[in-house]
């Protein structure tokens, strides 16, 4: 399983350590959202390895309709994350490939 992001476990550690109640309250906030992300990275990895709405739903307590729900728009951002990420790369290595032909001509 991948190693808890920084993100989480810095939110965490304001949340939970912060002696000034303002700055726990938005650590638990961040908290919050990045369990929410790390949630919907967990998900999407579980559908990926075969397990189903069903399966994801009973791990979550709830049923595969309100995991889908509640678990989908941030799977489906991901998803568009890593597209744009592997688009970036892509272009990059194509303008290197071109910019190392013309020098070679």
């Amino acid at each position: 399983m991948d190693d808890v992001p920084a993100a989480l476990q810095d939110a965490w550690h304001r949340a939970t350590q912060s002696a000034d109640p303002l700055e726990a309250l938005r650590g638990a906030r961040d908290l919050k959202e990045e369990l929410q992300r790390y949630e919907a990275h967990l998900a999407r990895q579980a559908l990926a390895s075969g397990e189903t709405w069903e399966t994801i739903g009973a791990a979550l307590g709830t049923s595969r309709q309100a995991a889908w729900e509640r678990l989908r728009k941030a799977i489906a951002a991901e998803i568009e994350s890593d597209k744009t990420r592997v688009k970036a790369e892509r272009d990059r290595l194509a303008e290197k490939k071109r910019s190392s032909a013309w020098k070679k001509s």
